[in-house]
């Protein structure tokens, strides 16, 4: 066995190791059935009578909240399967007397205080008791409230982040972080078992570094740190490969340019001869690569430690936002195992190599369609041109003349291979019903022919949901232009740095607090403030910063809404510690009235474990900020309308109601990665 196959065999032990002890904690847990949260089970007590007076299947009812002053009630009643048979007339006539006898029975005199219709719409004012116990459900649940069991049945693998060793971090990285690990803690919430990887790119074109490092060595300034040696090996390498590749002439480059072939080419005189330097170059980081494939041990302890320089600087990125994955696996990982299947493709016929007949053939048909004007010629050009790059290489045929290069002409992997042996693995050791890849649009092509090869060859389940989730860039809120690494994340912790000196700035007039809290709080806004204004975008859209000046985008973060919300559940905490009681329990509450805008405000809560399942469901968790952003305005105003506490006294309604509203924004926040401290 080689090296690289020997470090292999032991990351997988450790691997199964933690999947088990993940297993074992995932089995012990006590979910919330979702059925029980007060909303959900109103709504299944109303679909069950209903149903069972219509006598002709199930029907599922939907809740609109609504304005109780201006519609007469709290919550429209939706059934769109009778609105559907005949029509608003016919709902109206024969249906609506009897869905409002049922409501307006004895059966929902615990929940129902109001029956109302207005056309075809049904308006149900609930009991203020109902009202009341919902929030004491809250206050039961704790931290509980909003789990529940909508995907206990599922197994979900979510590959985010993802960055490339021995390259800066970019913009993507950013939000694929945020949005993968939020959307593993709504998994979560929702019951599933996960798990987290970081599928870094530790492999694919690493010849370069094993032999730009070696030869470049004695170059590298003295106080250059080991990882930032490998980031000016990229450098090099893009630099003289465009140069090269564009012709350009020595004398036209810019000084920065310049200044880099003067310290790793100095004996270069001319355009031939940096040419020639370049191709040298690059056959020699193939064979330091081939040696790295067959596991030659000096070229694996080098490209091991390598690895590590990489991990140790992105560490500081996930520290910085206090992010930490289950799995940091590298397409290395994965080599062996897509290389052998692969090798089973061929034999089985599922892939082939792919000659230069088949090549023509492909071409043939392009020919045919360029004539009968079904594509362009840009198209047609296009297309031939990846056709006769391909020629020679192993491919897996898919539908439509298309085709999935996975291993090179000279029968090396890419990073295709790995990936093919990614899917294999990751089926083999988690069962996963889920695999969600969260990763920039400009993979689209990719994941699409990856998931149609995977299906086809066997190695995914037909029941494995492959999903790519892709989402928008970060875009200069001036220029509307796409933000480059250098904007964003080689700044990152300069970035978060600045915002804990503005929010530690803001918070310092609060004197009955400790350096160490007020440093915590501090912190804990200003990445919950990033985090925040990353997941109140739709996921495909992009997302503006203001780059006029640091403080410019700091504040652009806290205007989003992170450090409102922060507010918002810490200003409910405060009223708490202040009455420093438990609320009484709300069936020892007897003289109470909930007025329209406490009803809005619990129904609002209430939705809280719906969208929170909506989210997961949907991988989308711009609909639970959304809607606690919602709900957090509606706080504040209730707030500034009902004190809770007059003269030393507390309104037990009121209090209890506080408490709901803390502890739900409390709960859902911490989902989305935005924490609360405990004192502010």
């Amino acid at each position: 066995m080689n090296k690289l196959a020997k470090i292999n065999t032991v990351r997988r032990r450790e691997v199964e190791v933690f999947r088990n002890e993940q297993i074992a904690i995932h089995k012990k847990k006590s979910l919330s059935n979702f059925g029980d949260y007060p909303l959900v089970k109103l709504r299944k007590r109303i679909a069950y009578a209903l149903s069972q007076k219509w006598g002709q299947g199930c029907l599922e009812p939907q809740f609109e909240l609504i304005e109780r002053e201006k519609f007469g009630g709290d919550v429209a009643l939706k059934l769109e399967q009778l609105l559907k048979d005949g029509g608003p007339k016919r709902f109206i006539k024969e249906y609506q007397p009897w869905i409002v006898e049922v409501l307006k029975g004895e059966e929902f005199s615990d929940s129902i205080a109001r029956v109302e219709t207005k056309g075809m719409y049904i308006n149900l004012t609930l009991s203020d008791r109902w009202f009341l116990n919902s929030a004491q459900t809250i206050f039961d649940m704790g931290s509980r409230f909003g789990l529940s069991d909508t995907q206990a049945d599922r197994t979900i693998i979510v590959d985010y982040s993802s960055p490339n060793v021995a390259k800066v971090l970019h913009a993507g990285h950013i939000r694929s972080t945020i949005i993968g690990h939020v959307l593993s803690n709504l998994h979560e919430a929702c019951g599933a078992l996960v798990y987290r990887i970081n599928h870094i790119n530790d492999f694919g074109g690493f010849g370069f570094n094993l032999e730009g490092y070696r030869r470049f060595k004695d170059q590298f300034p003295s106080t250059m740190g080991n990882n930032d040696r490998l980031l000016d090996i990229y450098r090099i390498r893009r630099t003289t490969e465009r140069i090269v590749a564009e012709g350009l002439s020595l004398n036209t480059l810019s000084e920065e340019e310049q200044a880099l072939l003067a310290r790793y080419f100095p004996n270069i005189q001319d355009e031939q001869g940096l040419k020639t330097a370049f191709e040298e170059f690059v056959a020699a980081s193939d064979r330091r690569f081939a040696a790295l494939e067959a596991g030659v041990v000096e070229e694996v302890d080098l490209w091991a430690e390598m690895v590590q320089w990489s991990l140790e600087d992105f560490d500081r990125f996930y520290n910085a936002l206090a992010i930490h994955i289950d799995f940091v696996l590298g397409e290395s990982f994965y080599l062996f195992v897509g290389d052998a299947l692969i090798d089973e493709c061929l034999a089985s016929g599922q892939a082939v190599v792919y000659t230069q007949t088949l090549a023509e053939q492909n071409i043939q048909e392009l020919d045919s369609l360029l004539a009968l004007q079904k594509m362009t010629q840009s198209e047609h050009d296009s297309r031939v041109e990846l056709i006769r790059k391909d020629i020679g290489a192993v491919v897996v045929p898919l539908d439509d003349g298309e085709r999935y290069v996975v291993r090179r002409a000279d029968g090396r992997s890419i990073y295709a291979t790995r990936d093919i042996g990614a899917i294999a693995l990751r089926c083999e050791l988690f069962s996963p019903t889920d695999i969600t890849y969260v990763v920039g649009q400009e993979q689209k092509v990719h994941f699409s022919r990856l998931f149609k090869a995977a299906y086809k060859i066997g190695i995914a389940p037909p029941d494995l949901q492959l999903k790519h989730l892709y989402f928008g860039f970060y875009i200069d809120a001036q220029t509307g232009k796409k933000l480059s690494s250098r904007d964003t994340v080689s700044g990152v912790n300069h970035l978060l740095t600045e915002s804990f000196t503005y929010f530690r700035s803001r918070l310092s007039d609060r004197g009955n607090q400790t350096e160490a809290e007020l440093n915590h709080a501090a912190r804990q806004i200003a990445v919950g403030s990033l985090v925040f204004n990353d997941l109140k975008h739709d996921m495909k859209g992009s997302v503006d910063i203001d780059l006029t000046t640091l403080e410019n985008t700091i504040a652009g973060f806290e205007k989003s809404g992170g450090a409102y919300m922060v507010y918002s559940a810490c200003r409910a905490r405060s009223i708490l510690r202040k009455h420093g009681k438990e609320p009484i329990p709300a069936y020892q509450i007897e003289q109470f009235e909930i007025n329209e805008q406490e009803a809005m405000l619990l129904l609002k809560l209430q939705q809280i474990p719906e969208k929170i399942a909506a989210s997961a469901e949907q991988a989308n968790p711009s609909l639970l900020i959304r809607h606690l952003l919602e709900t957090a305005m509606l706080y504040n105003s209730y707030y500034t309308r009902a004190p809770v506490i007059t003269d030393g006294v507390a309104n037990p309604a009121r209090l209890l109601i506080t408490v709901a509203v803390q502890q739900s924004l409390i709960n859902s926040l911490r989902l989305c990665h935005v924490d609360c401290p405990p004192t502010i």
